[in-house]
């Protein structure tokens, strides 16, 4: 869930468009281009909240953030690494939830998720070490 070097390409292309459009002496309503490149780039990330329920143990970073394209089952990977890492938990099997409901298929990109069911700008994760819903 590293999607470090994203938008390095629409940064030079931006910035090369808004130079042509003051070389011609028109005026932009796009913003400069680093700012419209980090933009393009928080779009196509998605904030993700990760919530304990019942025995599962609490992660030490609670919120992370992924790329809109990657998989659900990315999500789950990465839970169920943290969560192995602890010797008591070594072989845990984690469950997901969306919103406290639904396990999605891990095929389900997370930018569709975001869109259906983002609270307060974060898609919300429920982790279980055994089915609590769904």
């Amino acid at each position: 869930l590293d999607d470090r070097g994203m938008g390095d390409g629409d940064q030079e292309e931006g910035a090369h468009e808004g130079a042509h459009a003051q070389a011609a002496g028109e005026v932009s309503s796009q913003p400069p281009a680093d700012r419209s490149a980090a933009a393009a780039k928080n779009a196509d990330k998605v904030v993700i909240l990760a919530k304990n329920v019942a025995n599962a143990p609490i992660l030490k970073t609670t919120q992370f953030s992924a790329s809109a394209s990657h998989p659900f089952s990315k999500v789950i990977q990465h839970i169920q690494n943290k969560i192995r890492m602890s010797a008591a938990h070594k072989d845990a099997v984690v469950h997901l939830f969306i919103n406290q409901s639904f396990s999605p298929s891990p095929d389900e990109q997370l930018g569709d998720l975001y869109k259906c069911f983002q609270t307060d700008g974060k898609l919300v994760i429920d982790y279980a070490l055994m089915e609590a819903w769904g």
